[in-house]
Order: C-alpha cells, then structure tokens, then sequence
C-alpha cells in the first residue's frame, strides 16, 4: 500500500477555522514512525549548499532543486515531491474549499472552479500552461547572535492561494521565542478600507493588530492558511540561542494574482475576479524546458 505523506492526512474539514481568516492547525500532523524517520534524516544545510553564517537568517531548499539532487535521503525526496504535487493541491482543497469559496466567491463559485486549475511545479514548470505553481521547501532560521524576528507581522504576496508550515523543533531546541502569531485588524481598523494603507510593502505595525492565536514552535505541527489581505501572519522574537529552527515551507502559486500589495502607489488592494493573466515571457517558456531535458 503506498505510504501517506501529507501533512493533512489527520486534518478534517471540522478543522477548519475561518476567524480571523480561513487555517487550521494540526498537532501530530503526522504518524510517529514517518515524523521519526523524517527528523533522523532531516538534511544537513552543508549537503543543500546553505550557509548558516547570519543571525536569524530564513533559507529555503525549492522543492526543484530537491528533485534534482539524489544525495538527500529518500524519504526527504518523496515526502517534499509530494507536498509539490497535484495530489497535495487536491488535499488543500479538500479542507479549504468552503474558506477559499468565502473569501472569493466570484473567482471561486464551486469547487469545479478549484478542481479543474491545472497544477504544476514552482520555478519548473510556468503560468504558460499551469494555473497553480506548487512548491514545497526544506527551510530554517538560523542560530541568533541578537534577539530579532525572522519576518514581523505581514502579508504574504498576492499570488500566493495558500501558505502553509510544517514544524520540525528538534529535540534539543531550547530557544525562547520563534512561534507564529495569527492576527486581526483592531477594533479602530477592522473592516474598514483604511486598514490596506498602514502597510509599508508587506508589512504592517503590531498596534494596528491583535493577535488572536499564538501557534507554538513545536514537533509535527502543521500550520496552513488561505491569503488575502486580512491573512496577517508573524513571528515572534527569537532570543540568542546556537540552534536553528527547522520547518517545511509550503506555497500555492495562482495566476492572476488575488490581491497587490503595491500598486504605483495604491494601497493593498483586491484585483478583479476577471483580471487578465500575467504575459509569458520568452524566457519563462525556455528556462522550464531547459529544465525539463536535462534535470
């Protein structure tokens, strides 16, 4: 019987919670002997060329890159090509139709809006000829030398239909600090349009928010949530500490975007359900060819 490998193979649609926007939270996410074999084998930066030299500093593995180097373990392999895979897009939509549909009715009418979306593989494959671009992204911080945060409560860009996180806090972490904070407009801003002009690019003053959930950085946690412009995410203060913090970043690229962050000028703002796809380039359609032919 083939193995399950999703990070949402215990998550129902019950775990579903829309406030302040749609994500769920998943403890244990995944079986004891496959999370076990994952953080026994968890790559070392050195083997993915990752220099670990700067204070507090996010790296990410693509999932394209994993695919082509058969050094990593297999698990590794297999577990990353799934959470880049149609199969796992599938699994986002099993549990987040009902949110992605609440925030974006008219782009969204039904879930065959969802299922017929061609997906394919972020920076492999193109917008040419695929509707979603999954990734799926062996990641750290690493050690901090000065008490910072690694991204401050923010946006994620607009052509992201999901992010998700997959923790792995190794057993011998003992830093303070480093979990993700999942927070609303406050009392003054919510629902208001005035509330997409208090970002600086993506970024937005922690007085303009409350937090609503606090997610712990913790062993095979799951965390996954549907963007949009109320989906402001963080995380906090990480104090000096040897030890890196290890996840899985997960993303689902869509084309056109939901929203801009940036617009000559304009505030954070929806796009148009009907907003015209982004023009391939030449060198988008040969960059993944190139690929393609010689790995």
């Amino acid at each position: 019987m083939k193995r399950n490998l999703s990070i949402l193979q215990r998550a129902t649609a019950a775990d579903l919670q829309l406030d302040p926007y749609p994500h769920v939270v998943i403890p244990n996410a995944l079986p004891d002997d496959l999370y076990a074999e994952l953080e026994a084998s968890f790559p070392k930066p050195e083997a993915m060329g990752i220099k670990a030299d700067r204070n507090n500093h996010r790296w990410n593995y693509a999932s394209r890159k994993i695919r082509r180097n058969k050094n990593l373990p297999q698990v590794w392999r297999d577990f990353i090509a799934y959470h880049a895979s149609e199969d796992f897009y599938h699994d986002i939509i099993n549990v987040f139709y009902e949110g992605i549909h609440a925030l974006y009715p008219e782009r969204f009418p039904n879930r065959q809006s969802l299922e017929k979306l061609r997906v394919g593989m972020r920076k492999h494959d193109t917008f040419a000829d695929r509707d979603v671009l999954m990734d799926a992204m062996i990641s750290g911080n690493t050690p901090v030398t000065e008490a910072s945060s690694v991204r401050s409560s923010h946006l994620d860009s607009g052509d992201k239909l999901f992010s998700g996180l997959f923790y792995m806090r190794p057993k011998t972490y003992d830093a303070i600090g480093g979990d993700l904070t999942i927070s609303r407009y406050n009392r003054d801003l919510s629902g208001k349009p005035e509330r997409h002009g208090k970002f600086k690019g993506a970024y937005i003053e922690d007085d303009n928010l409350d937090v609503v959930r606090t997610v712990p950085y913790d062993r095979n946690l799951a965390v996954i949530f549907i963007n949009s412009l109320d989906s402001v995410h963080g995380v906090t203060v990480r104090e000096p500490s040897p030890h890196s913090r290890l996840f899985v970043n997960l993303v689902g690229e869509i084309d056109p975007p939901l929203y801009m962050l940036e617009d000559a000028g304009k505030p954070a703002h929806y796009l148009p359900a009907n907003q015209p796809r982004t023009p391939i380039g030449l060198t988008d359609r040969i960059v993944p060819m190139v690929r393609r032919m010689f790995g």
